[in-house]
C-alpha cells in the first residue's frame, strides 16, 4: 500500500492518495485547486472517500466529475447541505467494508455521527478522531464526547503498531499517542 499526502485548504486539511493492488482512492479532498490537481496528476481515481462530512474535508469532493464519492450514511446530510445539487453518491461506507485491498472501514463516531477510520496493515487514516498529542473536537454538529471516548478506546486497544495519519497536523504512531497523548492516558 502506498500513501501520499498534501495539506490543502484554509484549515490545513490533510488529503491522502492511497494506492493498493492497482486501485487508487482520494481521501478528504479539502478543496478543488491547482495544488490538488498537481498532487493527483494523471492517476485514475477509483473513489473519493470522506472520513467525515465537515466542510474542510469535503469541499473538493466533485473535483473529478464521474468519480463516485463515498461517505458513511450518517454524514450524508453534510454533503447535502454543502453541495445541494451534488451528483449521486457511491455506495455508503459501513463498518467492515474493504475500500481497497487491505484497507477496511471502522465506524468511529464522536467527531461526527458518521466519522470513520481507514485501517490497513500498520496504518490508520483517522480523519479528525485523533491527532498528534490531541483528539478531535466534539462541539461541532454531530459531535459527542461519549462516542468520541468509545471510538478512541477502540482504536487505542488495537493490537500491534500503527502509523496514524490524521486529518490535520503531522503523522504520528499509535504507540506514541498511547504513551504521551493526555486524552488517551489510562485507556490502555
Amino acid at each position: 500500500m502506498r500513501i501520499e499526502s498534501i495539506c490543502l485548504g484554509p484549515l490545513a486539511t490533510n488529503c491522502y492518495l492511497i494506492e493498493s493492488a492497482g486501485r487508487t482512492i482520494l481521501v478528504d479532498p479539502a478543496e478543488d485547486s491547482p495544488a490538488l490537481r498537481a498532487f493527483v496528476g494523471e492517476r485514475k481515481i477509483d473513489w473519493i472517500v470522506n472520513t467525515h462530512g465537515h466542510i474542510d474535508h469535503i469541499a473538493g469532493d466533485w473535483a473529478y466529475p464521474g468519480v463516485p464519492v463515498r461517505i458513511h450514511v450518517a454524514d450524508v446530510p453534510f454533503l447535502d447541505a454543502a453541495h445541494p445539487s451534488h451528483p449521486p453518491l457511491g455506495p455508503p461506507l459501513e463498518e467492515g467494508d474493504e475500500i481497497l485491498e487491505g484497507l477496511t472501514i471502522l465506524h468511529t463516531p464522536g467527531h461526527s455521527h458518521g466519522s470513520i477510520v481507514l485501517k490497513g496493515d500498520g496504518v490508520l487514516i483517522v480523519g479528525d478522531l485523533l491527532f498528534a498529542g490531541s483528539i478531535g473536537r466534539t462541539d461541532l454538529p454531530g459531535g459527542s464526547m461519549a462516542q468520541m471516548v468509545e471510538s478512541l478506546e477502540r482504536i487505542v486497544r488495537l493490537p500491534g503498531g500503527y502509523t496514524v495519519y490524521p486529518g490535520h497536523g503531522e503523522a504520528t504512531t499509535l504507540e506514541r499517542e498511547r504513551a504521551r497523548n493526555p486524552f488517551l492516558v489510562g485507556m490502555v
